[in-house]
């Protein structure tokens, strides 16, 4: 039976809703320890207008509206003890009467505390000296006293910072305190009330079971068990103390024992120990950090993906057209220059040779903050295949054109424009009206300065294009000197038609009567027009407008016979690759190059024979690739300078050489990408690596400007194979889709230490911009040394199995092509294909005898 409360106390009992609107949820805001709560009248009075009966104080509704105070004293039953599970304080009386019992039991509960204290403190007084060092002291409990810490408590309480969300069930009114009745259901009754998930043999499962070597070894029987133990709920405990402290009388005491002094001298020597290993080791060295490199070689396999950047195309110059080359500002970040062709063979040309002479050929200039409009509209004669930016004069562009004449441009009056290019595409995009109309507005056209004469141009299409480096310079016969003005103001080509030629922007002699932008004017009334017409045109290069010839020209001869090989790419041993961030003209103090151009060529001493390396290879169309010298030797015969017969001509690749490329960390490793493979060389020595044949045909190729084991393959699919040496090297790491049409150029550019940028064209005309990712463009810490001595090994290699099968008196049997050692003739040529033949007609006829195809004594028809 229940206890009775006194008169001023009332029984209640409280709903779970109304625990809620009342923030008195039993066991959470009020407890056992603390069951009182203070809740205001106004509320209560609120909820009589929302719910009327429904409140649960609707029972003790006079007594609250009576109440003369502001908040209502409500106390938590757990145990129910009179009848419900709270009961309510209806007098002020009353709820001073509870809270003033509350105070005098804690100030009890604080007072027992203090004397357990002092008396325990009276106790330990009293302990001996050996007790307090040998022994732990007795710890009791005591009563909560605040040290500081609450607000640290405050902050682990996890508190909800989103309103929550209410759910709200209805029933029929009818149905309020029926009870539920649950029954059984048959599975058959409902249509999804039984989904039965049976198992089944997956085709398509592929599992490679590797082999794997193990060692058994006989030990004894063991046995595993286990009982059920009892599990306590984990619940959240507090604990607060304060350190111990000794009197100071004690304190001296203890440190003038004799027990004290004998512990420090036992555990002196160990501490001495202790020290002197931290003086000798790192104590604070990760020692898991030390055993891997760098997370690995190729990283994290999530971010292994040439990732899309930005994309350039232009719906009315690149329509219909391929992208033939791609070349990054040498200065300005976010600037590309871009080559756009026609996509015609060459009999399709021939017809239509009316309308590609209505329709310009251009090189477009795109900035990154405007990827519709290009910042720049570089107009040639010719379809372009090959251009370049100075890399000491930016301003300065030099390209090639299918008709074998060299252009060029000087855009310096617009430089100021490719600086701002940002704050210029959004100007822009607010005054844009018209599409056609503001494109011609915001990409200036600008005409070439100069073009080459068309009697001393290359007599068919201009393949590669490449700027001598500001070191040197070529003079005639191709005599390299040194070059004192310390800008590129050379360029070297190379065409179709097996002629490499070297030549110079500055003017070789007086100006004679050239006309102004290729127009070809020679009367002054005729130059007066074209300067009207043209009155943008700098007067830059006038000195070699249709004047403009060769200095030195190489012809890619054959070694047999007459005939020059068609030349498409070019590598030259000093071209390292790597523009630099800062003109070095302007850094010294020297006027930029195209002010510079109009001074004639100085006479300069020649620089020493060993430190340049005058040979240079060349890649062809028929596949080829050529080792020659551009510097004339003298002929024994007439005495005469002569060009250079080639060293060798390897046939490496089963179509045009695409690609030539030395690698940017090691000047004699270079690469050769054409027809379906590609192959890696060294200089002077025989090919170290070479790729099996692949499916698709390779059209374009980059070495990695960041780590010196990658490098990226374009693919006629539209693919991109990266390979990874340091990971791999008999198969692609990646394979990436780019585009549906053939990858015409790959050119990358580092923009900074913690981005690369791969410049990606297509045969339809579209730039792609891809940023490669870290695994990509971060290098281990020691793959620089790895690569190097993988090439070295591969080069051993290939010397041992030479070495070896001289020794042997055999032939190298290599399916690889070799460079020769020396030059055979023809007659020599002859005999050594057909003492091959007849090896093969004997290992023929020795097969199919073993088989019992063929009798012992049968001739051979050898060759003679």
């Amino acid at each position: 039976m229940a206890d009775e409360l006194p008169p001023y106390m009332k029984p209640l009992f409280m709903s779970g809703g109304s625990q809620k609107i009342f923030d008195c949820v039993c066991d959470e805001q009020v407890t056992e320890e603390n069951p009182h709560i203070l809740i205001s009248k106004a509320k209560i009075m609120e909820d009589f207008k929302m719910r009327a009966a429904v409140c649960d104080f609707h029972p003790i509704k006079k007594q609250i509206t009576s109440y003369p105070g502001e908040e209502i004293l409500i106390v938590y039953d757990p145990d129910y003890k009179y009848g419900e599970n709270f009961y309510v304080c209806l007098t002020e009386a009353g709820k001073a009467e509870y809270l003033d019992s509350l105070k005098k039991e804690e100030e009890e509960a604080e007072e027992e505390a203090t004397a357990e204290a002092e008396a325990e403190s009276e106790e330990y007084d009293e302990i001996a000296l050996e007790d307090i060092i040998l022994k732990d002291l007795p710890s009791t409990p005591a009563t909560w006293q605040e040290q500081g810490s609450e607000e640290d408590l405050e902050e682990e309480i996890l508190t909800t910072s989103r309103s929550l969300i209410t759910f709200m069930i209805q029933r029929k009114r009818k149905m309020f305190g029926t009870p539920t009745q649950f029954e059984d259901r048959n599975v058959d009754a409902a249509k999804d009330a039984y989904i039965e998930c049976t198992s089944f043999e997956d085709n398509t499962f592929d599992l490679h079971r590797q082999e794997h070597d193990f060692a058994v070894q006989n030990v004894m029987e063991s046995c595993e068990k286990a009982c059920q133990t009892e599990w306590k709920k984990p619940r959240t405990a507090l604990s607060q103390y304060v350190p111990r402290t000794l009197p100071p009388a004690q304190l001296e005491k203890i440190n003038k024992s004799e027990d004290l002094a004998k512990f420090v001298e036992s555990v002196c020597p160990r501490f001495k120990l202790a020290l002197q290993q931290n003086e000798i080791m790192d104590v604070f060295a990760d020692d898991y950090n030390d055993l891997i490199d760098v997370d690995g070689v190729f990283g994290n396999k999530a971010d292994n993906n040439l990732k899309e950047y930005q994309s350039f195309t232009d719906l009315e110059f690149s329509k219909n057209k391929s992208i033939a080359q791609i070349d990054w500002h040498p200065s300005i970040k976010g600037i590309v220059a871009v080559a756009y062709t026609e996509k015609l063979k060459y009999d399709d040309r021939v017809d239509l040779s009316s309308r590609i002479l209505m329709t310009p050929s251009l090189i477009l200039i795109w900035g990154f903050s405007d990827p519709i409009h290009p910042q720049l509209v570089l107009e040639a004669p010719e379809d372009i295949y090959t251009f370049k930016f100075n890399p000491t004069d930016p301003n300065i562009v030099a390209a090639g054109c299918i008709n074998g004449q060299v252009v060029m441009w000087d855009i310096s009056q617009y430089d100021a424009r490719l600086r701002n290019h940002k704050n210029t595409g959004a100007r822009a995009n607010k005054t844009r009206s018209d599409l056609f109309d503001v494109e011609y507005q915001r990409s200036p056209v600008v005409h070439y300065a100069a073009v080459s004469s068309i009697e001393g141009s290359h007599k068919m299409a201009v393949m590669d294009l490449m700027w001598l480096p500001d070191t040197i310079e070529v003079a005639r016969m191709g005599v390299p000197v040194e070059n004192k003005a310390q800008a590129s103001c050379q360029l070297v080509t190379v065409g179709i038609d097996g002629n490499v030629m070297f030549w110079d922007i500055r003017l070789q002699k007086p100006a004679g009567t050239g006309g102004l932008g290729g127009l070809g004017s020679t009367t002054k009334k005729e130059r007066e027009t074209a300067k009207e017409k043209f009155s943008s045109i700098p007067s830059t290069f006038s000195h070699l407008d249709l004047q403009w010839k060769p200095i030195n020209v190489v012809p890619l001869s054959k070694l047999t016979g007459p005939g020059l090989h068609p030349g498409v790419t070019l590598s030259i041993s000093q071209q390292l690759l790597i523009v630099k961030s800062k003109m070095q003209s302007l850094v010294s103090g020297n006027p930029p190059l195209i002010h510079r151009t109009n001074s004639s060529v100085s006479r300069q001493r020649p620089v020493e024979a060993e430190g340049v390396n005058t040979k240079f290879f060349a890649g062809t169309e028929d596949g080829y690739l050529i080792y020659t010298d551009w510097k004339a030797e003298k002929d024994p015969e007439s005495g005469k300078l002569v060009s250079s017969k080639p060293v060798y001509a390897i046939s490496t690749h089963a179509g045009p050489v695409h690609c030539l490329l030395r690698s940017p960390f090691y000047n004699h490793i270079f690469m050769s990408v054409g027809g379906w493979s590609w192959s890696i060389w060294k200089e002077g020595e025989s090919e170290i690596l070479q790729t099996s044949r692949s499916n698709v045909k390779y059209t374009a190729a980059s070495w990695s400007l960041t780590r010196p084991g990658v490098f990226y393959i374009g693919k006629e699919d539209g693919n991109i194979d990266v390979w990874d040496l340091m990971d791999r090297s008999h198969e692609p790491s990646m394979s990436q889709n780019i585009s549906s049409s053939a990858v015409t150029s790959l050119v990358p550019y580092r923009v900074s230490s913690k981005q690369v940028l791969l410049g990606v064209g297509d045969n339809f005309g579209t730039l792609h911009i891809l940023e490669v990712p870290w695994s990509l463009r971060q290098a281990s810490p020691n793959e620089l040394h790895a690569m190097s001595s993988y090439f070295d090994r591969e080069c051993s290699r290939i010397d041992y199995y030479k070495e070896r099968d001289m020794n042997r008196g055999t032939a190298v049997v290599d399916s690889a092509p070799q460079i020769p050692t020396a030059l055979e003739t023809a007659e020599e040529e002859e005999e050594r294909l057909k003492k091959s033949f007849n090896n093969y007609l004997n290992m023929e006829k020795e097969f199919l005898v073993k088989l019992g195809l063929r009798k012992e004594d049968d001739p051979v028809q050898l060759l003679t």
